[in-house]
């Protein structure tokens, strides 16, 4: 970057600082790669809509990482109709990166415009624009993506089917509970339990007794945790979040089959075993 690069880095962020659009709008006109990337950037975290323009004009810059900081910037405007309309143009773009940071941005700002386009996007040669696109139907939660993402049970990532099981319970509809369980058979541990969490938040009985099946589930991935400041991870069972699901369902059928898991080998499946059965034993004993 050197000197120069250095003294105009602090001017952008002074001028984030500021909140001085203008300046940072002009910045974008600099032909420094990384200096339009930066001011593009802070324009998105100020989120004014004077810049709406600049940032839609920057998605046809010829440079991918400034295209994909306009996306990125121009998704945390809200509805502005000029950031809506540019972000749908850049789902073509042939950068795979832009296509899914646009993907991603058109979910943030949730408008219904984005819906058929985001279906289109979901058979992107990218993975990752695919994830994108599943998780952004999911922000919106429109129904008539519902069975264009239940065909995308089938995509051959692993991310992008875990994308889109969590996007079919995040809309919730009642079409989506059979393919959701037989969902339950992926070969992705991360996707099953993906799976269970969407199914308990859809809330349908019908989902009592394939979760009661998954309480045999051997699989089991690892989940982050603490504070983020540090590289941490917990490992959680699939069965595990299969009881924790049917505790909250509320079925008393599942209180057998959740008592067999206290002899488990694992303390934490054994303590997550006794929780569920405090939550469903008055049930089962009213039943």
């Amino acid at each position: 970057m050197g000197l120069f690069g250095a003294i105009f880095k602090t001017n952008v962020e002074e001028m984030k600082a500021k909140r001085d659009v203008e300046g940072l709008m002009q910045a974008m006109k600099r032909r420094e790669t990384w200096l339009r990337r930066e001011a593009a950037l802070a324009l998105g975290e100020i989120g004014d809509p004077r810049s709406a323009e600049v940032l839609a004009e920057a998605l046809r810059d010829r440079n991918g990482v400034v295209r994909n900081a306009a996306a990125e910037a121009l998704g945390k405007m809200g509805g502005h109709p000029k950031a809506v309309e540019s972000l749908l143009g850049s789902l073509k773009d042939g950068s795979s990166a832009v296509r899914e940071e646009a993907a991603s941005a058109l979910g943030k700002i949730g408008h219904e415009s984005a819906v058929d386009p985001l279906i289109a996007a979901l058979k992107d040669e990218s993975f990752f624009v695919r994830q994108s696109a599943a998780a952004s139907l999911g922000r919106i939660r429109e129904a008539r993506a519902v069975g264009p993402l239940t065909e995308a049970l089938k995509d051959e990532d692993k991310d992008v089917r875990q994308a889109v099981v969590a996007a079919l319970g995040a809309i919730g509809d009642g079409r989506s509970l059979e393919p959701l369980i037989e969902a339950l058979k992926d070969e992705s541990a991360r996707v099953r339990y993906a799976v269970i969490e969407a199914l308990e938040g859809i809330g349908n009985i019908r989902a009592v007794d394939p979760l009661i099946e998954a309480l045999k589930d051997k699989g089991w991935l690892e989940l982050a945790s603490g504070d983020g400041k540090a590289k941490a991870s917990t490992r959680v069972w699939v069965r595990q979040r299969a009881a924790q699901a049917l505790a909250r369902l509320g079925d008393a059928r599942a209180a057998d089959p959740i008592a067999e898991m206290l002899s488990d080998k694992h303390e934490g499946i054994r303590r997550t075993a006794q929780e569920a059965l405090e939550k469903l034993r008055p049930k089962a004993s009213s039943a």
